[in-house]
């Protein structure tokens, strides 16, 4: 089993004797209290570029609200995911299908096509969203392959799945770039994967993103430039636009606050109007050993108006356990994500919780 501790090192060596193609530990992050902290030990402020921002309870929360982040924010009792799933290796960076018969997950278990180590897609599927989910299946390439296949992200339509690879392509490997592939039907296979282009990629990390419904519009997370001077990752949110889907997506554009903090931003996750965004935030780096990360949810009236002050997620989140990449359905009200809440088989696995 490769731990955080063992990529870490991993990394270290790829960093400092270029061998990156060796580095892909998943993505992570711990959860905590109210709001991103530089102690990550007692709640503060939300911070954001040039401010701090105090973190707010959602627009719609009323006094009969029974959790902080208030309706609709609010979740039951974090579900772990059982042993068909989540393994004594690494689970990471769940999607789900709008009708929330299919679960999309990286794994790193026995049988990866790169030999130990690797990272591929896999599928689980149940009859209905009361029922357990199945045992998983890898997803068969071109979708999988023996490079690292991450952050897998399924369109709301189930006929387009994009996902992070460093496979061979325009910028990668090392880092990976995003890439498609779409199929003909919900029961068809994978067809070719396709880069999403130099609007979206650079020879830096890009991973974890979702698109709008037309997917016409791409949030995705990118290393910044500055990783280039000082090898340490930092993540932030990115927006791509394009007019069609026969186009390649426009030049990216970061975030603004308070999207965008002083930390690392990732994991963007949408609801289909675009009004609502869930991500993951802190100023950790998410893949330190010990990291603390949490899941956040913004708001916005329309998709001209900015983001509002990001809420923390407090039925999701715990003290001194790890959050990030989420995914939602039904506009969340269900929502997974990876993490270690104490109780991980090994490395990290996969919660889920439904809306109260």
């Amino acid at each position: 089993m490769i731990t955080r501790n063992t990529k870490m090192n991993v990394i270290a060596l790829a960093v400092s004797t270029a061998m990156l193609a060796t580095i892909w530990s998943a993505w992570g992050a711990c959860s905590a209290t109210s709001v991103i902290t530089n102690d990550h030990k007692s709640p503060r402020e939300f911070e954001s570029g040039g401010g701090r921002h105090g973190i707010t309870a959602a627009s719609s929360q009323d006094s009969s609200s029974d959790c902080a982040a208030g309706k609709p924010f609010c979740y039951d009792t974090p579900v772990h995911l059982s042993p068909l799933i989540n393994t004594p290796g690494f689970e990471g960076k769940p999607s789900l299908s709008a009708d929330g018969l299919e679960l999309y997950f990286v794994s790193d278990r026995p049988g990866a096509l790169g030999g130990p180590g690797d990272q591929d897609i896999y599928v689980s599927r149940r009859a209905s969203t009361q029922e357990d989910w199945g045992a998983p299946e890898r997803v068969p390439p071109p979708i999988s392959s023996p490079f690292f296949d991450i952050t897998p992200s399924i369109s709301l339509d189930g006929l387009a799945l994009y996902f992070a690879s460093n496979r061979p392509g325009p910028n990668s490997p090392p880092w990976p770039d995003l890439w498609v592939s779409h199929r003909a039907s919900v029961n068809g296979g994978w067809g070719e994967v396709v880069n999403l282009g130099p609007g979206v990629n650079t020879p830096l990390f890009e991973g974890s993103i979702s698109v709008s419904d037309d997917e016409l519009t791409a949030y995705f997370a990118g290393v910044t430039p500055e990783f280039v001077v000082t090898p340490e990752f930092v993540f932030k949110i990115y927006k791509s636009t394009r007019l069609s889907t026969a186009e390649p997506f426009g030049p990216r554009v970061l975030l603004d606050p308070p999207i965008n903090s002083d930390g690392n931003a990732y994991g963007p996750a949408l609801t289909p109007n675009e009004h609502t965004m869930f991500f993951a935030a802190g100023t950790d780096n998410p893949f330190a050993p010990g990291a603390i990360n949490y899941i956040y949810v913004s708001e916005r009236k329309n998709e001209r108006d900015p983001w509002g002050t990001p809420i923390y997620l407090d039925t999701i989140n715990c003290l001194n356990c790890f959050a990030g990449l989420p995914a939602i359905r039904a506009g969340g009200k269900e929502i997974c994500w990876m993490g270690d809440r104490g109780d991980s088989y090994g490395d990290m696995d996969i919660y889920c919780a439904q809306r109260r």
